[in-house]
């Protein structure tokens, strides 16, 4: 079993994918065993981490109360393109 994303961490994934646990334990249980290519997850989680890092800061200093994660956003967006044909 993976150990716990922080919360600096989980908020971080959450700006770029729609769910930060699922991304985790995937890139965790990716270990080769099923014949596929196999990733190191700490180094794949700290890349993405100082990758996104300064564009979820950016994100939340803009919104402020307002910044959606990317699976609100996503869900937002759905609302509005189901809204057009309702």
């Amino acid at each position: 079993m993976p150990r716990s994303l922080t919360a600096r961490e989980t908020a971080v994934l959450a700006h770029v994918v729609v769910n930060p646990v699922a991304w985790w334990t995937h890139a965790c249980s990716r270990d080769g065993s099923d014949g596929h290519h196999a990733i190191n997850a700490e180094a794949a989680l700290a890349a993405k981490i100082a990758k996104q890092a300064s564009k979820y800061d950016a994100a939340v200093a803009a919104d402020g109360t307002d910044y959606q994660t990317r699976a609100e956003r996503d869900a937002a967006e759905l609302a509005a393109e189901q809204a057009q044909w309702d």
